[in-house]
């Protein structure tokens, strides 16, 4: 509400008010004691909506100007963001628990051990930037030179160290899978000539960008030899306390860095299973958030109740404070034009989601945001809010990663017109951007599936420029439809990406990506291929059943029969029978009754296979089998192993 309408609101109310007060004195004496009612009645409801509009008006003030008093605060100590910049490795907000032994296993490798890189893996939020940031600091106070290396700056990282130290030095790379100059630096590491020069790499995970970099020249390749452990980062960082004991431990270090008192008594309710770092973290912030808004409402904020599960919700509603205290700065909620509170989070949103090279094209992001004012003041004020750190963006995006991810999708589903136009119209960066950040977020949340599927159409152009994540590749095969003609091809290439990302000691993951790249390769009739990916398949499982028959045999079974599709397919049809009879006998042995619709897809596949060798009388009892047993006579190769 505006200043004016503020005062004009006071005005008509006072003016109600009083007329509602003087109205029997004036109204004529001879008018009917109905009509009298009536306007006295009028008069009060005009007065009482006025007094209600005031007060909404002053509780939205109230509001601003409690944000807005908070924004000073929260600038000088995350000046990257709102409060979730608090959460930043780099912040050290928290001092560094757990990952005892990788911490010890890095600081032996810096000082004595072999080699000159290591590559550090671990899905996001596990903890990798900041144990890297703590062997940093540990070996900065016996001397080292540790820097982080900006993205870009890889070509000249090495010589630009060298031009100031000729020391030991420590290059840290975070987001490694996505570095283009990365060859550039660690050739140059390589070659370097003065004291011990090590380089840290952060990724999510090993893949071909990896594989890529150990088929480079020889020299590089030698070093290359033990840098990675296969050993990704779980996501338990402590065994000796609960994931509650690092919550509550870590709040008052929250409070401290807010300068106010923690909570006389925090109440955690626990996730589900091993619980990332960053979300143990947010949840201590947030605890203390929630008392520092108990005290500013008028309550105590001596208890709080925090849940580890909805922990992001929580923190963007404390991020929101942020978003309307410096809009409210920025002057964009005044005037006729002025911006609502709700808008503000999809503005944020849009930018997580596709983001901006330049000034220009920051402008056109916003035309797509219902309610916003496509201006370069808007611009500037989500460009100040979260500064970009990549020099070629000029746009930032609220961090960490995955509660960018939450807040988009929440904004998505919540506004169809927000949806329709930041998922259309897109060029190949734009379709990039979204299809990552809607991918990696579908892994967590299901809500971003729907989403990730209206994107699907876009993925041809920007396929080879997916970053090697497994999981990401695994959610976006997933939300393809099967059968589909229009992206069977693309099917294929996203697993065969995949299963490229995966290593030969990972069997179980191996075979999952198998079973997926065989179902997409028999739609787009590559049956030749096929034949060698459904072949490795049942070769895997049946080394697995080996060891875990209860759990491999079924999956087994099931290998057996998809690679008999694709042998009778090929006309190899005595292969196709011994394998489906090996199907047979598994269901049979593991439990007729309990797979009892499995065991007759698999005869009635057998019956197929005898009718084509000519068998026909086999074929008929295999036939008849299956239909005693309730099953239809088709059965299509198998999508899901």
């Amino acid at each position: 509400m505006t200043r004016g309408r503020l005062v004009w609101s006071v005005l008509f109310g006072l003016l109600c008010s009083v007329g509602a007060g003087v109205l029997p004195l004036v109204v004529p004496s001879g008018w009917d004691i109905a009509w009298k009612i009536v306007v006295a009645t009028v008069v009060a409801a005009l007065a009482g909506a006025s007094g209600s509009y005031f007060g909404i008006a002053l509780a939205e003030r109230e509001a601003r100007k409690g944000a807005r008093e908070q924004v000073g605060r929260l600038r000088e100590l995350a000046p990257d963001g709102g409060p979730a910049g608090l959460l930043a490795p780099g912040r050290r907000i928290v001092e560094f628990v757990g990952r005892r032994g990788e911490l010890a296993e890095l600081l032996a490798w810096c000082e004595c051990g072999p080699g000159r890189i290591r590559l550090v893996t671990g899905p996001g939020g596990v903890g990798k930037s900041r144990l890297a940031v703590e062997l940093a600091d540990r070996l900065s106070q016996v001397g080292w030179r540790c820097e982080w290396v900006a993205d870009g700056a890889e070509a000249d990282a090495v010589g630009t160290v060298r031009g100031v130290s000729r020391g030991r030095v420590l290059l840290v790379v975070d987001y490694a899978e996505i570095r283009t100059g990365l060859g550039t630096l660690l050739r140059a590491a390589v070659a370097d000539d003065g004291a011990a020069l090590r380089v840290l790499l952060l990724a999510r995970s090993a893949g071909d960008w990896w594989d890529r970099l150990k088929v480079a020249e020889p020299v590089v390749r030698a070093q290359l030899a033990d840098a990675y452990s296969e050993r990704p980062l779980g996501a338990s960082v402590e065994t000796e306390r609960s994931d509650v004991d690092l919550v509550l431990e870590a709040v008052p270090r929250f409070a401290e860095a807010l300068g106010v008192d923690p909570p006389a008594r925090v109440l955690v309710e626990p996730g589900r299973g091993a619980t990332r770092i960053l979300d143990l973290h947010a949840t201590a912030l947030v605890a203390v958030l929630h008392a520092i808004r108990a005290r500013e409402t008028g309550g105590e904020g001596d208890e709080v109740r925090v849940g580890v599960a909805d922990v992001f919700g929580e923190l963007l509603a404390h991020e929101e404070r942020y978003w309307l205290g410096t809009a409210e700065l920025a002057g964009l909620l005044e005037g006729t034009a002025g911006l609502r509170a709700a808008v503000l989070g999809r503005i944020v949103a849009a930018g997580c989601l596709l983001g901006a090279l330049s000034e220009s094209e920051a402008v056109a992001l916003l035309e797509r945001v219902p309610g916003a004012a496509a201006s370069l003041k808007v611009a500037g004020w989500l460009r100040d809010l979260y500064p970009p750190h990549d020099p070629e963006e000029w746009l930032g995006s609220l961090q960490p990663d995955r509660l960018a991810e939450h807040l988009t999708i929440a904004q998505l589903n919540a506004s169809t017109e927000l949806t329709n136009r930041c998922l259309t119209e897109l060029d190949h960066r734009q379709a990039l951007r979204a299809i990552t950040l809607l991918g990696r977020a579908g892994t967590d949340q299901p809500d971003a599936l729907p989403l990730l599927e209206r994107t699907l159409p876009l993925l041809d152009h920007v396929i080879g420029r997916l970053p090697p994540d497994p999981e990401l590749l695994m959610t976006i095969s997933n939300a393809i439809p099967y059968p589909s003609v229009a992206l069977a091809e693309t099917d294929v290439t996203i697993t065969r990406r995949g299963l490229a990302l995966v290593q030969d000691d990972d069997p179980a993951s191996r075979v999952k990506w198998l079973g997926r790249l065989l179902a997409a390769l028999v739609q787009t009739r590559h049956h030749g291929e096929a034949l060698l990916v459904g072949t490795e398949a049942v070769r895997i499982w049946r080394d697995l059943a080996q060891d875990d028959p209860e759990e491999c045999l079924p999956r087994l079974a099931t290998a057996l029969s998809n690679l008999g599709a694709v042998q009778a397919r090929l006309d190899f049809h005595e292969q196709a029978l011994d394998g489906e009879r090996e199907a047979v006998r598994i269901w049979r042995d593991i439990g007729e009754q309990e797979h009892h619709s499995e065991l007759a897809a698999s005869l009635s596949n057998l019956g197929n296979w005898f009718n084509r060798t000519g068998s026909t009388e086999e074929a008929l009892d295999a036939l008849q089998e299956a239909v005693r047993l309730n099953l239809g006579s088709g059965h299509r190769v198998s999508c899901d192993e």
